[in-house]
């Protein structure tokens, strides 16, 4: 796989270890999340006195470990421009990745900040200097997507408008690949990256919806990890003018297990859609535990983060958190903002997560079919609620409640009662992201299907090899 990227830079490594002495990192200290349907409240033994937040989803957080008489309401805001955007499906997976992934591959650039030698003795670079050479590798990502809105007269669909950041981490022979939150593009119908440099074209307050001179390129999402938050994106290398192209700078890894409390970082990002900014801050822990359950209650997923101070803001999900030589040590994802709690950031490290962004960007690329030769299960299948999951045991899935006979699934085996957890090696948890699936494939060509199969001594796993059939039908659900 080494073959198949280009560097933008030389594979020099910067002196990042220098004069440097690790120590050992702070204590986890885990955080429990859950929804709620309405407030929002620290869970404590006397919960008689609680903040109220307005937010359409909501959800407690518990420290599991210290106890405190008295805690403030808060509330995580996944930090995508879109104001009712809490995660979205980002985490509506349940938790328990296992998949084991390849050591990194992915290209190494380099920074080119200058080092200064300070007092300490200790060679780092001014935060300018940082901000003028990482800015080519961050990107402002727009998201057209839509969602169904639940009003007085019934469910209604409406187009979204969000925004968020990205990392350029990567280029092979037709792509320039983009690391960034996958809550950030989930539910797509349509992606726009804007590179720094045309941002420095615009004037202020143009739309970049507006502007169709091929500057602004569309963008695919090529594969994402919805437990860890996780998608790449791939913009064509041909829909990039050459000057622009010429400009972008692949980011530089750096090792976020190296990471203290109180070492500075700075973070870039598409602050509130405004375009990029930057600011600063310190790490305030490392390996900070938190666990949530997704806004539609398909199960938890507990994942690591880096606490910073550094102000992270809506529209920052995607962005870079990088240390004091330029390097990439953390994806920006999440903050707490409530009355009384200032300065709480979270990013995913960036050692964590280098396999899954390898296996990420040497997925094929698809791109939608069109509706009439779209690929066809040939099921009528349902989400499985929370308490399903509870009361009877039943994994999170797609329930399959009839199968069309004569049609793809009903040729492969697939019965009713069974559910599909998987599609393709990607895991399934509702009917809306199993159609979501098939928008991409087209009638006739082979797909995985794993299932579970109900049976006296619980669930039994089967992969099935299914071939589409043609999508003259809708799924119903």
């Amino acid at each position: 796989m080494d073959k198949e990227f280009e560097l933008n830079n030389s594979t020099e490594e910067l002196a990042q270890t220098e004069n440097r002495t690790e120590e050992p990192s702070a204590s986890k200290d885990e955080v429990f999340i859950e929804f709620e349907d309405e407030d929002v409240s620290w869970a404590d033994e006397d919960d008689s006195e609680h903040e109220e937040i307005s937010s359409p989803a909501e959800f407690t957080v518990v420290h599991t470990e210290r106890k405190k008489p008295k805690r403030k309401a808060v509330k995580f805001i996944a930090l995508s421009l879109a104001c009712g955007l809490v995660f979205g499906a980002g985490f509506g997976l349940a938790s328990g990745l296992t998949k084991k992934h390849a050591v990194s591959k992915i290209p190494v650039g380099t920074t080119d900040v200058a080092l200064h030698k300070g007092e300490s003795g200790v060679y780092t670079s001014d935060i300018a200097d940082i901000a003028q050479a990482c800015m080519p590798s961050v990107v402002a990502i727009t998201n057209h997507s839509v969602e169904d809105v639940m009003t007085f007269f019934g469910p209604y669909s409406q187009e979204v408008v969000s925004s968020g950041s990205g990392i350029i981490i990567g280029k092979n022979d037709s792509e320039l690949l983009i690391v960034t939150n996958y809550h950030v593009v989930t539910n797509t119908k349509g992606l726009k990256v804007v590179f720094s440099c045309v941002e420095e074209r615009l004037e202020t307050g143009v739309d970049v919806n507006e502007i169709d001179d091929g500057t602004i390129p569309p963008a695919v999402v090529k594969g994402y990890d919805a437990e860890k938050d996780l998608a790449v994106i791939a913009v064509r290398l041909e829909e990039i003018p050459a000057d622009i192209l010429a400009e972008v700078k692949i980011a530089a890894l750096g090792d976020s297990s190296k990471l203290r409390p109180g070492d500075r970082v700075v973070a870039i990002g598409n602050s509130l859609g405004y375009g990029q900014s930057v600011t600063t801050g310190i790490v305030s822990a490392v390996d900070r535990e938190i666990t949530m359950q997704s806004a539609n209650g398909k199960g938890t997923v507990t994942n690591a983060y880096i606490q910073t101070d550094a102000a992270i803001n809506q529209g920052n999900s995607g962005g870079a958190l990088l240390d004091m030589y330029g390097n990439l040590i953390g994806i920006n994802s999440v903050k707490i903002a409530t009355t009384g709690v200032e300065g709480m950031g979270y990013a995913i490290p960036i050692s964590d997560v280098e396999g899954i962004i390898d296996d990420l960007m040497i997925q094929k690329t698809r791109y939608e079919v069109e509706e009439d030769k779209q690929g066809f299960l040939g099921i009528s299948g349902s989400d499985i609620s929370e308490e399903a999951t509870q009361m009877y045991g039943m994994p999170s899935g797609v329930y399959v409640n009839s199968v069309e006979k004569g049609l793809a699934a009903d040729k492969a085996g697939i019965k009713e009662g069974y559910i599909i957890t998987a599609f393709e090696g990607d895991k399934i948890s509702s009917i809306t992201q199993l159609q979501e699936k098939l928008r991409y494939y087209e009638e006739g060509e082979k797909v995985k299907v794993t299932v579970k199969i109900p049976s006296e001594n619980g669930y039994i796993d089967k992969e099935l090899e299914v071939v589409l059939s043609n999508r003259s039908k809708n799924i119903k659900e």
